[in-house]
C-alpha cells in the first residue's frame, strides 16, 4: 500500500491499481488478480448447485405468487423458508443430470408428488381438511378428500410452468357430497405443454396441494 501524493483526487480503480482513501489520506493498492485455469470439478459442481438454487428459490417465489390470496389467509411472515426448502426438496427429485434439475421436473416423480402432498404450508398442524390425490379423467377432476371438523374450505385448480413464471389459477364451486365420499368437478384448464397441474385446498390458517394426475386406466 502507498501513499499519494496529487493535486487531483482519484478513487477507485484505475487500470491495475485501486484508489481510495484512508484516515484522511489518499493510498494507492494493487488490484487483486483473478485467478487463470480451468475450474476444478468440485468448482463446476458447485456453481451447477448453485444455479440449480437459484431456480428452486425463484420457482418458490413464483408459487407464492400464483397463490397469493390463499397464503394471505396464512398470516405466516417466514411461509418464504419451508416453501424454499419444500422446492429443493422438490428439485432433488428429478433425476435429470445436477445442474439440470429442476421442481418442474421433480413433481413428474413419484417421490416429488408425494412430498408436495404431505407438506403443509400452514407452520401450526391441526386437523384441516387435506386433498388425498386428484386425477384427470374425460375432462373432469376426480378428488378424493379427508374432510375434518366442519371448516369451511376452498378449492382452487393451479396451472403453472416454474420456467416461465406463468400461470393460471381456477377457483371451483364445490358440490354437495357426502363426507368420506370421492367427488368429481369439471376440469377448469387443459392440459398444456411445459405446465404443471396443482389442486389446492384452503382455508383460513391451512393450505395443501397435490399434482394432478392423468387416469392411466382411461
Amino acid at each position: 500500500m502507498g501513499k499519494v501524493h496529487s493535486l487531483f483526487e482519484i478513487s477507485g480503480k484505475v487500470g491495475d491499481y485501486v484508489f481510495y482513501e484512508l484516515n484522511g489520506q489518499q493510498v494507492i493498492r494493487k488490484a487483486p488478480s483473478k485467478k487463470k485455469g480451468p475450474k476444478t470439478e468440485a468448482q463446476k459442481s458447485v456453481a451447477l448447485q448453485n444455479t440449480e438454487f437459484g431456480k428452486a428459490s425463484s420457482a418458490g417465489k413464483m408459487l407464492r405468487v400464483a397463490l397469493a390470496e390463499e397464503c394471505s389467509q396464512l398470516h405466516d411472515r417466514y411461509l418464504y423458508q419451508r416453501v424454499s426448502k419444500l422446492m429443493l426438496r422438490l428439485k432433488s427429485c428429478d433425476g435429470a443430470p445436477i445442474g439440470s434439475r429442476t421442481v418442474q421436473g421433480g413433481l413428474t416423480t413419484a417421490e416429488g408428488q408425494a412430498a408436495l402432498a404431505n407438506f403443509h404450508f400452514q407452520k401450526v398442524q391441526k386437523n384441516f381438511p387435506q386433498l388425498l390425490n386428484a386425477v384427470y379423467r374425460q375432462g373432469n377432476l376426480c378428488l378424493s378428500l379427508f374432510f375434518a371438523k366442519d371448516a369451511d374450505f376452498a378449492i382452487t385448480e393451479l396451472q403453472i410452468n416454474f420456467e416461465t413464471r406463468k400461470f393460471r389459477r381456477y377457483k371451483h364451486g364445490l358440490p354437495e357430497v357426502e363426507k368420506g365420499t370421492p367427488f368429481s368437478l369439471k376440469k377448469g384448464f387443459r392440459h398444456k405443454k411445459g405446465f404443471t397441474d396443482l389442486l389446492m385446498i384452503s382455508g383460513a390458517g391451512f393450505l395443501q396441494g397435490v399434482v394432478v394426475t392423468a387416469d392411466r386406466n382411461k
